[in-house]
């Protein structure tokens, strides 16, 4: 009984270290590698040149509508835009107040979004409306620094 009870012991060590080998080796096999490509491109770097600002003109205290000025309007504000020729570029202008003293006229803008520097040059002129139906209007002259920021798609 005792040589069958050390071969049934034996049957059993034989099988862990069996069922460990193939464990150990089965890992290899499911081991992979590879590689990836790292990159960066440099292009050239966005450039704007103001050529005139928003002149949304002048009213009387009075006025009773919003002043419009449309992007093709003499008044509206105009940059030049250079960057990679034929790429895509976005425009990002926040709506802001005028500003006279404490006294505030809500400004929008209104501009194209999206401009294609096509030859590498693009003009971006931006219109707004001064929402001065819906202001008190004290007299004096009204004003904010818009921030323009335009960025590759």
């Amino acid at each position: 009984a005792s040589d069958v009870y050390k071969r049934q012991e034996m049957n059993k060590v034989f099988k862990v270290v069996a069922v460990s080998a193939l464990s150990i080796s089965s890992a290899n096999v499911f081991a992979v590698s590879d590689t990836f490509d790292a990159t960066l491109e440099v292009k050239q770097a966005i450039t704007m040149t103001k050529t005139s600002d928003l002149d949304f003109g002048i009213i009387t205290s009075d006025n009773t509508t919003d002043v419009v000025i449309a992007q093709g309007d003499a008044g509206a504000a105009a940059f030049t835009l250079s960057g990679e020729s034929g790429d895509a570029v976005t425009v990002s202008i926040s709506d802001t107040n005028l500003v006279n003293g404490v006294n505030t006229i809500a400004a929008e803008f209104d501009f194209n979004n999206a401009i294609t520097l096509t030859g590498g040059t693009a003009a971006l002129n931006i219109g707004g409306t001064a929402r001065t139906s819906s202001a008190t209007l004290v007299a004096g002259t009204y004003t904010a620094n818009v921030a323009v920021d335009v960025t590759y798609q």
